[in-house]
């Protein structure tokens, strides 16, 4: 009985979120602090009643676990709507300065009640984090050498926690209110009225006929769908569950299967126009439009694609691979002229309105979703779908958001700590002085250490504490900021396909067949040019569309010959097996072309065309 009724009051809890979200989009009636608050309060309260998932099995302990969480969400929706409805009396200076003892309870309460949501639907890695520098902030004066400071007093604390737009209620948290909900629903709406499907068979009716067709069609497929859900995992276990099977039909074998869907899933989080959840937060954190994040990360997004594109060819070359019979593909115009009128119109509005009117992302998305809905309704079964599924809508958009609206608020607290400690400006230094002030050297250790963060934490988490505390280095050391951004926002996504977590790989093991390892192991040899172009943002701005359009242009045609030369040589094949020494010098050659420097470009075309010209003699047609 207890149990129908917390997820009963969770279901409402979610619906009701999801509206007001909606509403506030449409209209904006409320306060930034009361909007975040009542944004907070609801998702919280989703948390402890949603979450565990698996409960225990006796009975006794079950019905505890659940009374445990319907008295956690009634204590967040009570510490939340306080500030909702009272912050205006709450922001008076005297009482920031010196907080009721009311203020004490519910700031500590709430602290708390986010610490554990986050750690429900994140993991511990986060809530750890946050924990080890509020301790810092408040026993700074205890700190040996440089890392003391004067300590922060517990009232100035809890005041900045709990009834400052610093603490818990930052605009970090702001991004998920204002911008991240709506692309969510955005998703939701189109995965729900059949996008996904639609962009998958659109792409198998251009790429299925082609060598190695259904690697291609991941690729296609994965990038369209991942840019919109944000999750690695989920795009793999979406599109993966149709493109694996597939790709071992026309002759892939399981890993390299695996591996495919994997590269090309995770790449999904920076394409645009969508990006997930992280670009929406970087463009406040550095502070430029939603639209400049999606232009800074396109020349990247189009090179990592091509050179999974040509990796997969060139493997389907070497097993002389064909692609799916015609006869059993769909019929590409015949889905154009049925659904296509429905899916493109509202993503190609979304870039109009974005790129060329410069309306905010949320009030762009929000027009988006009007119009795919109108378009909808133009077809019996999709009208249908609405009537039958209109409230799981709204139900699995706001559940989906749990790990924006957690890993945000619980950021607050961390920048809160590292600002009011001053440890933020410190942080700099200190990874400067341990890279001895050499750039390269920075970029590698802010690698492993995105890799690393990136491995307990899902993307947009990851990207919020590197965006606190490793990218400010790189811009120390005359990375652009944008650069740097994207630099940590690369590598955590990198993460999903790096040994020995690699969650898109586990993802994708089950639907493959084969071990997680083994895939992982095929996905991040695929990804080795991506890493090597993700390096490039600090010493080629014009990677990041920083520049004049011939330089931009020059350095691009250069990346695209170095990814194709390094594709090469990873994959041992032209169209004949490429030796060992010549592997070598193909992934030489391409990675000459890529560096910065003019010498070294030009060193790297000419080992290129020698190679070119000797296998030309051998009579290869590349």
């Amino acid at each position: 009985m207890i149990e129908k009724i917390s997820d009963r009051v969770a279901g409402l809890l979610a619906a009701a979120l999801t509206i007001f979200q909606i509403y506030t989009a449409l209209y904006m009636p409320l306060p930034g602090m009361a909007q975040r608050a009542v944004h907070l309060g609801l998702g919280l309260a989703i948390v402890y009643l949603y979450y565990p998932k698996k409960r225990p099995e006796k009975l006794v302990m079950k019905n505890l676990s659940y009374i445990f969480g319907i008295f956690c969400a009634l204590l967040a929706l009570t510490a939340c709507l306080n500030v909702a409805l009272n912050w205006g009396v709450m922001a008076k200076p005297m009482r920031l300065a010196i907080p009721w003892k009311s203020d004490k309870i519910f700031g500590v309460l709430l602290a708390i009640l986010v610490l554990l949501g986050t750690k429900k639907v994140t993991g511990w890695a986060m809530p750890l984090i946050a924990m080890v520098f509020l301790c810092y902030a408040y026993f700074g004066s205890y700190m040996p050498g440089m890392f003391k400071h004067a300590g922060v007093k517990f009232g100035n604390l809890i005041s900045m926690t709990y009834m400052c737009t610093e603490g818990i209620f930052s605009s970090i948290l702001g991004v998920s209110t204002d911008q991240v909900f709506i692309f969510l629903l955005f998703g939701q709406l189109l995965e729900t009225l059949g996008g996904s499907e639609f962009f998958l068979e659109w792409a198998n009716s251009g790429f299925g006929k082609l060598r190695g067709g259904p690697a291609k069609v991941s690729i296609f497929g994965s990038a369209l769908f991942g840019s919109i859900s944000g999750s690695a995992v989920a795009n793999v276990v979406g599109t993966g569950t149709i493109t694996i099977p597939l790709m071992k039909k026309v002759g892939y074998d399981s890993a390299y299967a695996g591996a495919v869907e994997s590269v090309a899933s995770t790449g999904g989080l920076i394409m645009p126009p969508v990006m997930g959840a992280a670009a929406f937060i970087m463009a406040d954190i550095v502070g430029i439009t939603y639209w400049q994040v999606c232009l800074a990360a396109l020349i990247p997004a189009i090179l990592y694609y091509l050179a999974l594109f040509v990796t997969v060819d060139l493997r389907a070359r070497a097993l002389n691979l064909r692609g799916i019979p015609k006869d059993q593909l769909p019929d590409g115009k015949k889905l154009l002229k049925e659904y296509g009128y429905i899916y493109l119109p509202p993503l190609l509005v979304l870039i109009f309105v974005l790129g060329v009117l410069q309306y905010p992302a949320y009030r762009a998305c929000i027009y988006c979703c009007i119009l795919l809905l109108a378009l909808a309704c133009t077809k019996k079964k999709l009208r249908g779908v609405l009537k039958k599924e209109w409230y799981h809508i709204l139900v699995k958009t706001a559940k989906s958001s749990m790990t924006v609206i957690m890993a945000c608020a619980c950021a607050g607290l961390i920048l809160m700590s590292l600002q009011t400690s001053g440890l933020i400006l410190k942080l700099s230094n200190i990874l400067i002085a341990m890279a001895d002030g050499r750039l390269w050297l920075l970029m590698i250790l802010v690698m492993i250490g995105s890799l690393i963060m990136g491995m307990g934490l899902p993307a947009s988490a990851c990207y919020i504490i590197l965006a606190i505390l490793a990218a400010p280095s790189l811009v120390a050391l005359g990375v652009p900021t944008i650069g740097a951004h994207l630099f940590v926002l690369y590598f955590g996504a990198m993460s999903a396909i790096t040994p020995p977590v690699a969650m898109a790989a586990f993802a994708a093991a089950p639907i493959a067949e084969e071990g997680a390892g083994k895939i992982g192991m095929t996905a991040f040899k695929m990804a080795l040019p991506a890493f090597l172009i993700a390096f490039c943002f600090g010493f080629q701005p014009e990677l990041l569309m920083i520049g004049s359009w011939y330089s931009i242009v020059f350095v691009f045609v250069n990346c695209v010959l170095g990814v194709a030369g390094m594709s090469i040589g990873i994959q041992g094949y032209i169209n004949h097996k490429v030796n060992i020494p010549e592997r070598i010098l193909w992934v030489v050659g391409g990675i000459l072309l890529i560096l910065p420097q003019i010498a070294l470009t030009i060193a790297g075309y000419v080992l290129v065309v020698i190679l070119y010209i000797s296998a030309r003699k051998r009579g290869v047609t590349i």
